[in-house]
């Protein structure tokens, strides 16, 4: 899936665009079907969620199949299963942001600790995008940590109440480090090769901001006691306007 901002001249744009595609469309119906591709039950609700300077809004994954249900539900012949749309086909301008890169039909999370690090590292990226310490956009870094590039240290729980360490900062060419550790020993996470000495499970990797905004898949990088793994592994975490997966960019 596609990602865009929760900003008017993006939405717009996107909107045009698309009711040059479904001509036969009236302009309502593709508004409350582009908000329902977002997970909005409504327009109205979209419109209640644009608060805030547009620089701070969130981006939102646009799902294809809710967008063409939902043309469906006002009378429209198409068929979900069948149809080619895809909004992951359309960088309109610069508004519509790719978060599915070629590598990711290789990568699955088949493995527990697959599972585990890419659920860590989802959840980790959620929080700092919720805490405002970056956006999606490329170069866009709120980071004010003592590091060089700026690094930021963050703390926060999961939903089984154990607490964690999160770390970001500047990779370079408009990549960020990702750090996370699970019951965190001081501020080791910081740390490139950190490992046991940081916590009891603690994850690295990386998230790709400038060919679109995914996480590079590095499952390797990954330290965790036996006992917290099928914890982790469970964890179902769902990424804010980002993508899951893809090589990592050497």
């Amino acid at each position: 899936m596609a990602a865009i901002p929760l900003c008017e001249a993006a939405l717009a744009e996107l909107k045009k665009s698309l009711l040059d595609d479904f001509d036969d469309v009236k302009s309502s119906h593709i508004t409350e079907a582009l908000a329902a591709s977002m997970g909005f039950r409504t327009h109205a609700a979209l419109k209640a969620a644009m608060t805030g300077p547009e620089p701070d809004r969130a981006f939102y994954l646009l799902d294809s199949s809710r967008f063409l249900a939902r043309l469906v539900d006002f009378g429209y012949r198409i068929d979900p299963k069948t149809s080619d749309f895809d909004f992951e086909l359309w960088h309109v301008g610069k508004v519509v942001v790719s978060t599915v890169p070629e590598s990711a039909y290789e990568i699955e999370y088949k493995t527990a600790r697959q599972k585990a690090w890419r659920n860590l590292m989802v959840l980790t990226i959620n929080v700092a995008l919720e805490r405002k310490l970056f956006t999606l956009r490329p170069g866009d870094n709120r980071l004010a940590g003592p590091d060089i590039g700026g690094g930021a240290l963050f703390d926060f729980t999961l939903p089984s109440g154990l607490p964690v360490r999160g770390y970001v900062s500047d990779a370079g060419s408009h990549e960020l480090n990702i750090h996370a550790a699970v019951n965190p020993i001081g501020n080791g996470v910081r740390a490139g090769n950190a490992s046991f000495a940081a916590g009891d499970a603690v994850a690295l990797g990386w998230l790709e901001r400038e060919r679109g905004a995914w996480l590079q898949s590095s499952d390797t990088r990954f330290h965790c006691r036996n006992a917290l793994l099928s914890q982790l592994a469970a964890m179902h975490v769902e990424p804010h306007g980002f993508g899951d997966r893809g090589r990592v960019i050497l």
